[in-house]
């Protein structure tokens, strides 16, 4: 048992705060919050001036599978365009220094997914930043089917193969759905032999069933693009990066999809890698659209979200507001938001404690990082 005592506590359930509040661990979860709780033989940590929060999550993360290091980048397999069939948790190293700074930083839940070379680039999936093995940490997989517009899939035109153009890029997009639509009626409608088994169509059949979202790498007018094809066969999304989305907020809104934003530091302007500035999201936020903030890490390092979230604040955004950003909002548009995301009795026990208001306070620092009722960072300092 663990019992956190004496804290300022932000339990991302509602706006309230609980002063010099205590919170109950017991076998990994939440037991019980509130105000002089005791328990026989726990470990104690005396929170006394130091501020508790769900543990943050970064929704859109390659840590582990793209290497500082120069090592190979094994989150995009970039021999064909078309590749809903592999799973990023194969391409996980969870002893790659990006997943220590990870909980360092007091961020507890990622999303692990490939990169965005191919117009359809694979699955994702929901993890913890510390265990001992990569498929115990993980708590949703398949979590999400990561897809890309834009530049990116545009550089097989590089190698005399399409994609070439954004036209080419939607063609093949459409063209991979419509046949996984195709393959999944005729097997639903099979008396007899079902058709022959396809890997790429049945790993889109969880997203035509609305059981995992795509997950599209888009910016600028590409956002709508997205929009329409997810439309076009009733799947669920959410937006990634989301640059310049303030161009485009009628859409979005309209559409429903979570916008999972950043990272930050993008120029302002047209055409891509611009549009960053993190006020852009407010009017979404305040329309009623889920808005998560995202590091794309480890391009960007672990402490770019709370910095996002920081920035957030510095535009206008209320801290309440821009903290859901990086913790229950995350969770929710990641769909685990019934186990991690905020602190409530039953929820994993994944808590950062720091010694300053997080997203407010600049000089704020994670004093512990508790993951599953563990204690996995200590800050000395």
């Amino acid at each position: 048992m663990l019992l956190i005592k004496d804290a300022t506590i932000f339990t991302m359930e509602d706006d309230k705060v609980i002063e010099r509040g205590d919170i109950l661990i017991k076998d990994g979860k939440i037991a019980e919050i509130g105000s002089g709780l005791k328990a026989d033989n726990a470990e104690i940590i005396d929170a006394k001036g130091l501020y508790v929060v769900p543990g943050l999550i970064d929704a859109h993360s390659h840590a582990g599978g793209f290497r500082r290091d120069g090592g190979p980048p094994d989150l995009n397999e970039s021999s064909d365009p078309i590749t809903p069939q592999v799973d990023a948790i194969y391409a996980i190293d969870i002893d790659d220094p990006a997943f220590k700074e990870l909980h360092e930083k007091g961020v507890t839940t990622v999303c692990l997914i490939p990169g965005s070379a191919n117009v359809i680039c694979g699955t994702g999936f929901v993890t913890k930043t510390k265990g001992k093995n990569i498929r115990e940490m993980s708590i949703l997989n398949p979590a999400v089917m990561k897809c890309a517009l834009g530049g990116n899939p545009k550089g097989y035109g590089k190698r005399d193969k399409e994609p070439v153009t954004r036209m080419g890029v939607a063609a093949l997009f459409r063209k991979a759905l419509k046949n996984a639509q195709i393959y999944m009626e005729k097997k639903e409608k099979a008396e007899g032999e079902p058709p022959a088994y396809d890997h790429k169509h049945e790993a889109l059949i969880p997203v035509l069933k609305k059981e995992i979202p795509l997950k599209i790498h888009c910016e600028q007018f590409d956002m709508v693009t997205a929009i329409e094809i997810a439309k076009e066969f009733g799947c669920d999304y959410t937006i990634e990066h989301g640059w310049a989305c303030d161009r485009f907020s009628d859409e979005l809104v309209e559409g429903g999809g979570a916008v999972m934003f950043g990272p930050i530091g993008i120029p302002e302007g047209s055409g891509e890698l611009t549009g960053g500035d993190v006020g852009f999201v407010r009017e979404l936020d305040e329309r009623g659209l889920n808005v998560c903030l995202i590091t794309d890490g480890p391009i960007f390092g672990a402490d770019v979200l709370l910095i996002s979230a920081g920035e957030a604040v510095r535009y206008g955004i209320p801290h309440m507001r821009a903290l859901r950003m990086i913790t229950i909002n995350a969770a929710t548009g990641l769909r685990v938001g019934h186990r991690v995301g905020s602190l409530a009795p039953g929820k994993d026990a994944d808590i950062a404690i720091f010694n300053g208001i997080p997203a407010l306070e600049t000089a704020a620092k994670v004093i512990y990082t508790i993951i599953d009722g563990k204690i996995v960072y200590k800050n000395s300092v």
